[in-house]
């Protein structure tokens, strides 16, 4: 009776060991069901890649040439900037921003949407006008220097590449019937705190200047000679001597004032059409 209930536990565990092993083997042995981690990220890459180059395709479908009347060309400069930016846009939402110095032809035209977003440029073009250059009933702000050039220490004489300067501005402004100031100034290491040497030195420059600018073809009546000291500086209280040097210039500004009329009673502009 013993063996037999020794020889009934060992089959007891047998069984049990074999029917555990069998039902974890035979549970562990079904397959998952669904795609693969790889493929559904294999899958969302191309959507993304489709995408990018309908946006491709996009921005190069259209007539190149523009359109066939200004509200056409107006329009489709309008869409491509929209374009632009939605492809600058979709860059940045990626982590892939456009890198303003990139050197890849394929980046030049977001690299100049971006630089015209920021510098305040039209967006779109103007009204079109009778001439092709810029027309304004003033030349410039009273302001506006057009030219500018340098003076060694306490001199008032004119280098070779100022004097080339002033010529070719003469050149360019001789037809205008604007009064030009010739401005002269000094630095404050050359006035030393005297006034009157520095207002003597500037203008001492500044009829240096006229002189050449007459030779250019500019006229006496048309400038205007004004010693400014160092009392309009373009660096400011310094002790570094080259800086200071910064001062020492004339500065040719075409002003909003119109030339006085002729002294025979004929206006300028008369005179200059030949009536």
């Amino acid at each position: 009776m013993a063996e037999d209930h020794d020889k009934h536990e060992e089959g007891g565990h047998g069984g049990g060991h074999g029917g555990g092993h069998g039902g974890g083997h035979g549970g562990g042995e079904h397959e998952e069901s669904g795609a693969p981690e790889w493929l559904i990220s294999f899958a969302d890459n191309a959507v993304l890649m489709m995408g990018f180059f309908v946006v491709l395709l996009a921005m190069n479908m259209g007539p190149k040439g523009g359109g066939n009347s200004e509200g056409e060309a107006t329009s489709d400069a309008s869409q491509n900037a929209q374009m632009l930016d939605l492809v600058i846009g979709i860059r940045e939402a990626f982590n892939n921003k456009v890198d303003i110095n990139s050197t890849d032809p394929s980046d030049a035209p977001l690299i100049r949407r971006m630089l015209q977003k920021t510098s305040g440029e039209v967006r779109e073009e103007g009204p079109q006008g009778e001439s092709d250059s810029l027309q304004a009933p003033r030349p410039s702000d009273y302001e506006q220097i057009t030219a500018a050039v340098d003076f060694d220490d306490r001199q008032a004489i004119l280098s070779n590449s100022a004097r080339t300067t002033l010529l070719e501005t003469a050149r360019a402004i001789r037809d205008q019937h604007w009064i030009i100031e010739v401005r002269g100034h000094a630095s404050p290491f050359e006035s030393m705190r005297n006034p009157l040497r520095g207002m003597e030195l500037s203008y001492q420059r500044a009829q240096a200047a006229a002189v050449v600018l007459v030779e250019g073809g500019l006229k006496w009546e048309s400038l205007r000679l004004v010693a400014c000291g160092d009392y309009a500086r373009v660096v400011g209280r310094t002790f570094d001597r080259q800086e200071d040097r910064a001062n020492q210039r004339v500065e040719i500004v075409v002003t909003n004032q119109t030339v006085a009329p002729d002294p025979n009673g004929q206006p300028n502009d008369a005179i200059s059409s030949g009536e």
